[in-house]
């Protein structure tokens, strides 16, 4: 009996320990703080929130980017609004706005091998890190 009370003590330890806990703005890592302020100079951080291996972050815009730890960013979502692209380097935002020249960017993930984006008129194109198209979907 005393067993399963501390195999349940160390496992809801061990949960606690892997679940968002709400920090300061400033515990974030130098570079991600300077990728907010390169790429967002207007905005305030509302939210940062922090697990084990990994940063959220909430803008007063409500704009949400996600970092790992070492603060590289790893996603970068607008909420239905046009993100800013010059993180990203002009030749890939180039080549991905030809794929859908009359919609704006509001959602990019950073995936192993290349970016997923995701546009206002609901399409998903998938690249490369070099911004060559693999494919595309109507995000459903």
């Amino acid at each position: 009996m005393k067993l399963k009370l501390i195999l349940a003590s160390l496992t809801c330890g061990a949960s606690f320990l892997l679940a968002d806990m709400v920090v300061a703005p400033n515990t974030l890592p130098a570079n991600a703080q300077g990728f907010i302020k390169q790429n967002f100079p207007t905005a305030q951080i509302m939210l940062v929130k922090r697990d084990l291996d990994s940063f959220d972050v909430t803008l007063n815009d409500g704009t949400e980017i996600d970092f790992n730890i070492n603060g590289q960013w790893t996603s970068v979502d607008g909420k239905y609004k046009a993100i800013p692209t010059g993180f990203l380097g002009q030749a890939i935002v180039s080549k991905v706005k030809a794929a859908q020249p009359n919609a704006a960017i509001i959602d990019v993930d950073r995936k192993i091998g290349g970016f997923k984006f995701k546009f206002n008129n609901m399409m998903e194109v998938y690249t490369d890190m070099n911004g060559n198209v693999l494919g595309q979907k109507f995000d459903d």
